[in-house]
């Protein structure tokens, strides 16, 4: 147990369990906060730290927001932290693509975003995705200086604004709705994890769960698997079959050019989902 999770466990009572291993056997992502299996009472909970400017900062003010309709409850929240309520046996949807049972594990993505779509509250105060398109200006030198494809930024940057300028209502999306982020508990069936906290269409939320599960390219980074994915997303909640692979590719390419500015080592087969996406629009 770190010295960080010590004042958190004495300020809400908590009993240090375990550390969880990680979603999908990935490594923590950069600037991750800890993350801690506690136990208060009868109660099995789950501790995690949220380090200022982190993605996941707002995380309990978007799990308040949806009060455990498709997600887990919070406990309790504070600045710098969360205690939420714990899925068991809490395995993600990751197992169930790589047995062979895409479809189903897109069906359970569509339900959970079903769920989750509700109106925004009038204060609410969250980023936009046009907050998180600026990065592309941002990272695009970077990316440049490792050998990044400068058109497939050009092309990416200017459909994803395109976008942002022709969207639905927006909503708090989780940000980050995806097969390591849904996992399952007994009583409760498939809950969201880990949201970021963004405001953005509905059709936005698509982006995530159209690139994962992201340990195994080969079951997401391919033309055929994303277009079976979009037309079940679309049929299942009324979405524009551009919309959502437009959203697909820019994300993805985004989400290329985040990973360089976290300092992940940048590879060329990163952009064969991209690629794979592009070639549907």
């Amino acid at each position: 147990m770190s010295d960080t999770l010590a004042p958190w466990l004495k300020r809400w009572r908590l009993d240090f369990e375990r550390r969880p291993a990680a979603p999908g056997g990935r490594e923590p992502y950069p600037g991750a906060g800890e993350v801690a299996f506690v136990g208060r009472g009868d109660q099995s909970l789950v501790l995690k730290l949220l380090p200022l400017g982190s993605d996941e900062w707002r995380s309990g003010d978007v799990l308040a927001h949806w009060d455990g309709l498709g997600a887990v409850r919070v406990i309790e929240q504070a600045p710098g932290a969360v205690l939420i309520e714990r899925a068991r046996p809490g395995d993600d949807l990751s197992a169930m693509v790589q047995a062979g049972r895409d479809d189903e594990a897109t069906l359970i993505l569509c339900d959970i975003m079903r769920e989750l779509k509700r109106p925004a509250p009038r204060t609410a105060t969250f980023r936009t995705v046009a907050d998180w398109g600026r990065g592309f200006a941002r990272n695009r030198a970077a990316a440049a200086r490792v050998g990044m494809d400068g058109e497939l930024i050009d092309r990416a940057e200017g459909l994803f604004h395109r976008l942002c300028e022709t969207q639905a209502e927006p909503i708090i999306l989780h940000g980050d709705l995806q097969h390591y982020n849904v996992v399952r508990d007994l009583a409760r069936g498939w809950l969201a994890i880990d949201p970021k906290g963004i405001l953005g269409e509905p059709a936005y939320e698509t982006g995530a769960m159209l690139r994962n599960p992201v340990a195994d390219p080969r079951l997401c980074a391919d033309s055929a698997i994303i277009d079976r994915r979009a037309r079940i997303i679309c049929a299942q909640l009324g979405y524009a079959y551009e919309r959502v692979v437009g959203w697909c590719f820019s994300q993805w390419v985004l989400a290329d050019l985040w990973a360089i500015e976290d300092g992940l080592p940048f590879s060329p087969p990163w952009l064969d989902g991209p690629r794979a996406a592009e070639a549907l629009l």
